[in-house]
């Protein structure tokens, strides 16, 4: 019997608890230098591939586009209605007739990736979803992404919708470029939305050394995919992974080609460089993504973006998304190592995990965003005086001739003040005023919340108090007083017998 060498050599691989090399790779992945436009790396650039909500990033840049023509603001209240209601989950989840500014809108959509909003967008700029479908499609061919092509504002499955790594990377750098006023949109490590903190799936945001951006997407016939970003010596880099099969992998993943091209050089050629296959459709891997066996066999698991803390799975499992990329580096050194040489360490140890992702440490605290047309009310900025009782002041904004104004005292100097008016211990010109109050010379003022001054003789009389109640001392009290009586009633005659 004869056992042809491939096949023998997939089995010894199961054995020993590796996959065959081809079960090893992930999606199409492009690594990008930021200033020069060069391709530093590109593994199957120009495959197509579902972007899933990736897609927002071009509802984002035709929303910023719109601005600056100046056919709407930032401040412009979109109004949700029954279609964005219906979207598929995740999404904020706002009933019909909710207004919310294009400036939340878009935090909400880059952050936690609301499909509802993004319907709101796209009918609130270009008037339908089908619309402004057309709006991005036609940026999407202004901008030389010839293998993109979407069909709504969300990146929701549906028919003709694709992408490749190298389109994704050319819309991130046109969009940093463009707008590097907005970059924040693309950072924010979290939005707070009343007393819910949602934060940003993209795992490389406070837990990657230099990581600045940008979108992640997910979902089941998609995989994880990832476009990021990261600065590091002045030099700024984008990376696109597509296809991982887990979240954690797709961070881990993009990480080690942040290590490995902040030191090393590129391919030489640019963007226009890369071709993309025109030929043929996406793949679905929805079975490798979303499959997973449980206690009655194989179940799907579809909710993959919500995965915020999922675990790296031991070196020897098949699924490579859900390897990081040290894990992945050492296999391929324990494969490729020749015989009599020592593997390294973490190759000689199955399940070491070396994650170049540390704890998370967010650069700022959650953006908060609101639904209205307007931000909640906030206290007028007018010159005012801090008070106990927690009301302000407002005085004139104009001094009269016969008062001075303040200097601005510190804070410290304010409270032992207060406490001296309320002994009647300071002069009334020792009283210090904030900056922009005004106080009348020679006459006290009075801080908000402190006891007032003495009365003076001509003071109206204070309003009479409670009675208190009756006892038997103060009713004895009561009928020593002269008190006018009220007249007695005349008595009737008696009755004649």
């Amino acid at each position: 019997m004869r056992i042809r060498i491939p096949v023998l050599a997939g089995a010894l691989a199961l054995i020993a608890g590796l996959a065959p090399a081809a079960a090893q790779q992930v999606g199409p992945t492009i690594v990008v230098d930021v200033a020069s436009g060069q391709v530093l790396q590109s593994d199957r650039g120009g495959t197509p591939w579902l972007p899933a909500s990736l897609t927002k990033m071009m509802t984002t840049y035709v929303a910023l586009r719109q601005v600056r023509a100046g056919r709407l603001s930032l401040d412009t209240g979109l109004v949700v209605s029954q279609r964005a209601f219906r979207s598929a989950p995740s999404k904020m989840g706002f009933r019909p007739g909710t207004v919310v500014t294009l400036d939340n809108a878009l935090k909400m959509i880059m952050v936690k990736s609301a499909n509802d909003v993004s319907v709101t967008i796209a009918e609130g700029v270009g008037g339908s979803v089908e619309a402004f479908a057309g709006m991005m499609n036609a940026e999407a061919q202004r901008l030389g992404m010839s293998g993109t092509r979407f069909i709504n504002p969300n990146g929701l499955p549906g028919a003709g919708q694709q992408t490749t790594a190298r389109d994704m990377a050319l819309l991130a750098r046109a969009m940093m470029r463009e707008f590097p006023e907005q970059a924040q949109l693309w950072r924010i490590p979290a939005i707070r939305y009343g007393n819910r903190v949602m934060r940003n799936p993209n795992h490389l945001i406070g837990r990657y050394q230099g990581a600045d951006g940008f979108k992640t997407g997910f979902t089941c016939a998609s995989g994880f995919n990832v476009v990021a970003t990261a600065t590091r010596g002045g030099r700024q880099l984008i990376v696109v992974v597509l296809g991982a099969t887990s979240a954690r992998g797709r961070a881990e993943t993009a990480a080690g080609l942040f290590e490995r091209h902040f030191v090393s050089g590129g391919s030489g050629i640019g963007l226009d460089g890369i071709a993309n296959d025109l030929s043929s459709g996406p793949p679905d891997i929805r079975d490798q993504t979303c499959r997973r066996r449980g206690p009655r066999g194989p179940v799907y698991i579809e909710a993959g973006e919500e995965l915020d803390a999922e675990p790296v799975a031991a070196a020897h499992t098949a699924d490579p998304g859900n390897l990081s990329y040290a894990q992945m580096m050492a296999q391929q050194q324990s494969r490729t190592a020749r015989p009599g040489t020592r593997p390294t360490a973490l190759a000689a140890m199955p399940g070491a995990v070396v994650s170049l992702l540390g704890p998370y440490r967010p650069s700022t605290d959650p953006v908060p965003v609101f639904i209205g047309s307007r931000a909640p009310a906030t206290p007028p900025a007018g010159p005012a005086l801090a008070s106990a009782g927690n009301r302000a002041v407002t005085l004139p904004a104009a001094a009269p001739a016969n008062v001075t104004v303040a200097p601005t005292p510190p804070a410290a100097a304010i409270a032992p003040a207060a406490g001296a008016i309320r002994g009647g211990a300071a002069p009334a010109a020792a009283i210090p005023v904030r900056h922009g109050a005004i106080a009348p010379t020679g006459a006290p003022m009075m801080l908000n919340g402190a006891l007032p001054p003495e009365r003076p003789a001509t003071a109206p009389p204070r309003p009479a108090q409670r009675a208190a109640p009756a006892t038997r001392q103060n009713r004895a009290a009561n009928a020593n007083r002269q008190t006018p009586r009220p007249a007695q009633r005349p008595q009737r005659p008696a009755a004649q017998p």
